[in-house]
């Protein structure tokens, strides 16, 4: 085996196992490379239409399958002329998002729209349980009567860390977040397996801190619009 490759490997146990980070034990999944996509539902007045659904404590090779833990990337479609549509990211039994403490307001079509979309966090921040916890948030708001997935206002950064949290068996919250670009691609996520301990948000690239080795990880330029 080559050094290159020894150290693939190694960056590949590292990403993937647990990392030591102040002391509580983290576990970081690499999806650079798209193992996992993250395919947008549509709920259609009524009707769902799943995508796939994405559990933070499991690696970029699970299934996608909808069960508890698990969190998904819905398509609202708007219901009048005075509605957006809206994509939301919305968590099964036992999922939680950290959404903004404020109201947002957003300029939409010579109106404005409110709304308290998901958290966009940012390097060095660390993911509690002060945020504002709720089953579901906005992140992405479409024209009204546009059904154009690729037109309309992010609420969130692009790229951007989302906060989640996980009940485990025991009736007890794991932090973890979600790293990804185009309001739709994740390409890293993480959590802490100790109950109920912060997480720290890091960088996912060359020279973080916070304990997260990267192994050189270099951000795939591969993109999926959903």
């Amino acid at each position: 085996m080559t050094s290159g490759a020894v150290r693939s490997a190694m960056c590949a146990t590292l990403l993937a196992g647990v990392i030591a980070q102040a002391g509580a034990a983290v576990v970081v999944y690499d999806n650079s490379d798209g193992t996992f996509f993250w395919q947008l539902g549509i709920h259609d007045f009524g009707t769902d239409y799943p995508g796939t659904f994405l559990d933070i404590t499991q690696p970029p090779t699970q299934s996608g399958e909808q069960r508890p833990g698990t969190l998904a990337k819905w398509y609202f479609p708007n219901w009048s002329s005075d509605e957006p549509a809206i994509r939301q990211l919305v968590g099964e039994a036992g999922v939680q998002i950290a959404r903004t403490d404020d109201l947002v307001i957003l300029p939409w079509d010579d109106s404005q729209v409110a709304s308290f979309p998901v958290r966009d966090y940012q390097s060095g921040e660390m993911v509690t349980s002060a945020a504002s916890w709720r089953w579901g948030a906005p992140y992405f708001f479409h024209l009204p009567f546009s059904f154009s997935l690729d037109e309309g206002t992010p609420a969130i950064g692009d790229p951007a860390y989302v906060g989640v949290r996980v009940m485990s068996a025991d009736n007890q919250w794991h932090y973890g977040w979600i790293y990804f670009t185009e309001y739709a691609w994740p390409v890293m996520w993480a959590y802490e397996t100790e109950a109920n301990v912060p997480i720290q948000i890091p960088v996912p690239g060359p020279g973080v801190g916070a304990g997260v080795c990267v192994c050189g990880l270099g951000l795939s330029s591969r993109r999926h619009r959903s």
